[in-house]
């Protein structure tokens, strides 16, 4: 009895001790299942991480590829623009090479136009010119003694006269290139010397102010020494003129006599070409001399300004 006893102890310490190591096991699995379960739980999170990462970097990679086509198409524009500048360059470049060709052209036409224009006016002088259509029957030959931008000079039976463009005939005019431009321009010039002529006179007479600086009265007793020697070389020129003039004069008579008593068409024309040429060039003179008279008008105005700005017995 006490054998089956202690057997059935035995027997129930056994199972209790399977139980034990049951229950421990349970436990171990309980305890498994919940590291498994927080480990997968992790995995989601990690899955879901991963996801959205993932999804963000194909957004940034979207991004990424417009970026590198707008790039590439700014190369592109960038280099359409580039060749499209080196384009402009080249016309520009041609543009002024035509353009200086252009005015080089235009400053040899000019100087042509000059060449021809002065010797048209040169080779005028002397002859006859028809100006009856604008000035009467009576200039239907007349003979020219000069040319210049605003005026032709010519000679009458009267003696010599002006004729302004104006009322020079429009065929006339273009024979000769003249123009109201280049008459306007003329003008101009002469009224800019005269301008600067009597600017730099007054200039003078401004600088003499002080009428009781030796230097001064030293300077206007020299001038007027110097105007009185000038007017003296100019009348004695004159004088010459003169008398060259009556010679001239002489000799178109002469010839002009001979146009009367010649016999031959021949021997007038001689004798009539030399008259007018003789009395040309007695007008010539004669033009000098009238243009002696106005400088020694001038001087003799600047003299009288002079002796006024002199100290007494100065």
């Amino acid at each position: 009895m006490n054998s089956k006893l202690h057997s059935l102890i035995r027997s129930l310490g056994l199972l209790a001790s399977c139980f034990f190591f049951v229950g421990c096991l349970e436990d171990e699995k309980k305890v498994d299942l919940e590291q498994v379960k927080a480990n997968l739980a992790g995995v989601e999170f990690d899955k879901k991480s991963t996801r959205k990462f993932i999804d963000t970097a194909k957004a940034k990679l979207a991004e990424l590829k417009a970026a590198e086509e707008d790039l590439k198409k700014a190369g592109e524009i960038n280099e359409a623009i580039s060749n499209v500048t080196k384009t402009l360059e080249n016309v520009t470049s041609l543009i002024d090479e035509v353009r200086a060709s252009l005015e080089e052209s235009e400053l040899g036409f000019e100087d042509y136009q000059a060449k021809y224009r002065a010797k048209v006016r040169k080779e005028v002088v002397g002859k006859n010119l028809d100006l009856s259509t604008t000035m009467g029957e009576g200039y239907k030959e007349v003979r020219v003694l000069s040319v210049n931008p605003v005026e032709i000079r010519i000679y009458q039976s009267s003696g010599p006269q002006s004729v302004p463009i104006s009322e020079i005939p429009k065929k006339v005019r273009e024979m000769l290139q003249m123009s109201e431009e280049e008459a306007e321009a003329h003008r101009a010039q002469l009224r800019d010397n005269a301008k600067v002529r009597e600017e730099r006179y007054k200039e003078w007479k401004e600088g003499l102010a002080d009428r009781k600086s030796e230097a001064a009265q030293k300077a206007i007793a020299k001038r007027l020494k110097d105007i009185q020697v000038e007017v003296q070389t100019i009348e004695n020129s004159m004088n010459l003129r003169l008398l060259k003039i009556q010679d001239l004069k002489s000799r178109s008579s002469q010839w002009q006599r001979d146009y009367s008593l010649a016999r031959s068409n021949k021997r007038r024309e001689k004798a009539l070409g030399y008259s007018q040429m003789y009395r040309d060039k007695a007008q010539k003179l004669n033009d000098l001399n009238s243009d002696g008279h106005l400088v020694i008008a001038r001087l003799r105005s600047e003299e009288e300004d002079l002796k006024k700005m002199q100290r007494p017995g100065g």
